[in-house]
């Protein structure tokens, strides 16, 4: 009987891919619903595209193959759009549902924490691509941005890599970020910089050697070198540069492990018993080593000063909350009451005889 019902129990279990379309709409709805984030999601890229290239309407750069300004930013500005959707995105509100509790109630379900992590990165991929479409469809509609769709396949793959890639770099820098209020500064501290240098903003063509060696350092520049030289008509390759692909790969995976070993579910300010303050083990399966560092604490509390065979101590007396000092009973010494001198002792008198 007890095998058909763990039968019956494992058939109304919903399938992983259920529950990973559940929580993909789940993260959608909820970016949806924010405006903040669907401005900066959506929006910035597109104020960007717009008014850089009115400033730079007409330019051409000889150093791309005589290309128009539009042709160069377009590109550009569809990485711009990846990393605010998938880095910036993922960084703010993943601080913010754990500085407000939220993912502390969702560890304590039984839905997979992995479900939970990739339904947030396949939620962001997706407002990723939406975001891009957008961009390429503006440029192409604006500023006489000319398509390549033979690059489309190649910049396809490139998009999903530097998908993965930043939504881990994102869970990455969470561990970093102690609150939710200091999420957006660090974000925006760490990647401007890099938009500077990476051919995000401007081509840096001309710059110091040493300077594009350190941009090439990290994933942004080779990301946007790829969509950029992917979709140059003049001197632009169709195919994939295996080498941009390696070093935006590798930066995901580092920055996934990183995630992985020490991402906190609960606010830092938080104390559980028997878990760890910080680095609390999220997606590794340490169950069974939380749960004897919470019986051993209880142990210790429970038995603290005792001697092996013998009882616990009684514990004070307490009225309402504060425990009452227990004073020594005062001894009287004297005799008892029975033999007391100013009592006289019981005398029985004796029966009187009957005359008779």
């Amino acid at each position: 009987m007890a095998g058909i019902d763990s039968t019956r129990g494992r058939r109304r279990r919903p399938f992983a891919y259920r529950l990973l379309l559940v929580q993909v709409g789940y993260q959608l709805k909820v970016l949806v619903r924010s405006p903040i984030a669907s401005f900066a999601t959506l929006v910035i890229p597109l104020m960007v595209l717009l008014a850089v290239n009115l400033l730079f309407e007409g330019t051409r750069l000889s150093t791309r193959g005589g290309i128009r300004f539009a042709q160069f930013f377009t590109p550009a500005m569809v990485a711009f759009a990846v990393v605010n959707a998938c880095y910036m995105s993922v960084i703010s509100s993943t601080t913010l549902a754990r500085d407000q509790g939220i993912l502390k109630r969702i560890r304590s379900t039984p839905l997979p924490p992995w479900i939970y992590m990739t339904g947030r990165v396949v939620s962001a991929g997706l407002v990723a691509l939406v975001s891009a479409i957008v961009v390429l469809a503006v440029g192409a509609g604006v500023y006489d941005f000319e398509m390549v769709w033979s690059a489309v396949p190649s910049a396809l793959l490139t998009l999903a890599v530097a998908m993965f890639c930043f939504c881990s770099l994102g869970f990455a820098v969470t561990v970093l970020v102690p609150t939710a209020d200091s999420a957006l500064p660090i974000a925006w501290g760490t990647i401007l910089p890099l938009c500077f240098i990476s051919d995000v903003f401007q081509p840096i063509d001309t710059a110091p050697h040493w300077l594009r060696a350190v941009a090439s350092f990290f994933p942004l520049r080779p990301f946007a070198d790829t969509l950029e030289s992917a979709f140059n008509p003049a001197t632009g390759s169709h195919s994939v540069n295996a080498g941009h692909l390696v070093v935006i790969a590798a930066w995901g995976l580092a920055a996934a492990a990183f995630a992985l070993l020490f991402f906190r579910w609960e606010p830092a300010g938080t104390r559980s018993r028997g878990r760890r303050q910080q680095g609390s083990g999220a997606f590794a399966s340490d169950r069974v080593r939380e749960l004897l560092i919470a019986r051993g604490t209880r142990v210790s509390h429970g038995q603290r000063g005792q001697r092996p065979g013998t009882a616990a101590p009684p514990r004070p007396p307490s009225r309402n909350g504060r425990v009452v000092e227990s004073r020594p009973i005062e001894v009287v010494e004297g005799p008892a009451p029975a033999e007391d001198s100013s009592i006289p002792p019981e005398t029985t008198a004796p029966l009187a005889q009957d005359p008779s």
